[in-house]
């Protein structure tokens, strides 16, 4: 059998790499190794197995079956992704699973215990919960003044169409109670449930404001932004 030596294969008009025709047959059994760079314009189908793909145009294919991938950059995907025996998933959006997903059947919420009177502590920041519940009796009337935290004001964490629930527990007494509240530092205007502000507290046991706040418009003041619903109720 004859051997063809060459260094370099090109087009007829040696202008290009060469081009293998529709039904052409290459050489089983052979390896091509070495260094540089190997351009081929294949016209038709080729089958085989195809090792170390690199370079551009973009390769462009039906089905992709391997053991293990790594993608340096952005992966899209128009269809259904599914995996099987996957530990961690991080999602955003919605993940359909059909089995062995832990879940939770108990849905819970974070409670921000304070040791002493909401009269003595009345910046309620909910980056701690939505839920702050005040162990000490209560002792006279305050104002709480509701944002995220110390420093990032509750309507810069919301959008318009969002709503939080913020709700005050306090040991009752009847000459305690919060007829307003403040948001980010400002005066709002309170839309009480029954139409108007509680006036007293009860006796015993515990009392509970609590202050539904939606964002209505993302420009003026904080009025203007929050609608606040607000509700009082004993428990004597």
């Amino acid at each position: 059998m004859s051997e063809i030596r060459v260094n370099k294969i090109v087009n007829e008009a040696g202008t290009g790499s060469v081009e293998f025709a529709e039904g052409a047959t290459l050489p089983s059994g052979k390896n091509l190794s070495g260094s540089g760079t190997i351009t081929m314009n294949v016209t038709g189908n080729v089958s085989g197995n195809a090792g170390g793909l690199t370079g551009t145009p973009n390769i462009v294919v039906g089905s992709v079956t391997g053991t293990t991938g790594t993608f340096t950059g952005s992966v899209s995907i128009g269809g259904t992704l599914t995996y099987e025996d996957v530990t961690n998933v991080d999602s955003v959006g919605i993940v359909t699973a059909r089995g062995g997903l832990t879940t939770q059947k108990l849905l819970k919420e974070e409670v921000n215990i304070t040791a002493a009177k909401l009269s003595d502590s009345t910046n309620i920041y909910l980056e701690n919960g939505c839920v702050h519940i005040f162990t000490t009796a209560e002792s006279t009337t305050s104002t709480p003044a509701i944002k995220y935290s110390s420093g990032v004001n509750l309507k810069d964490m919301m959008s318009v169409g969002e709503s939080v629930v913020v709700t005050l527990i306090t040991t009752a007494n009847a000459s305690a109670y919060s007829a307003q509240i403040t948001i980010d530092g400002d005066a709002v205007t309170e839309n009480w449930v029954g139409g108007s502000a509680p006036s007293d507290g009860g006796s015993s046991g515990v009392d509970i404001h609590t202050f539904t706040i939606i964002k209505v418009a993302s420009s003026g003041t904080t009025d203007q932004q929050l609608t606040v619903i607000a509700n009082h109720s004993k428990t004597s």
